[in-house]
């Protein structure tokens, strides 16, 4: 692979970007729409939640899951 470009996975499934590029790119843009309106959320292999602008390293592990924007409600007004 060439230095100017990484390897991650999208729901196990590999996508190569260029160095430099967020997750956003990683999940495309309908999925990051549905994550800023809190109906997706993005997780890393740790299960830890991941940021749309956050950045990417080689051979992240991403998962995309569906979320009940009520619940992001409930969580955020604990």
């Amino acid at each position: 692979m060439s230095d100017d470009k990484i390897t991650v996975y999208v729901d196990d499934r590999p996508k190569v970007l260029f160095v430099g590029m967020s997750v956003k790119h990683a999940i495309g843009a309908r999925m990051t729409r549905r994550v800023r309106v809190h109906r997706a959320i993005v997780r890393d292999a740790a299960g830890n939640h991941v940021d749309v602008d956050g950045a990417l390293y080689d051979g992240e592990r991403l998962y995309l899951a569906p979320m009940d924007p009520t619940a992001f409600a409930d969580a955020v007004r604990k």
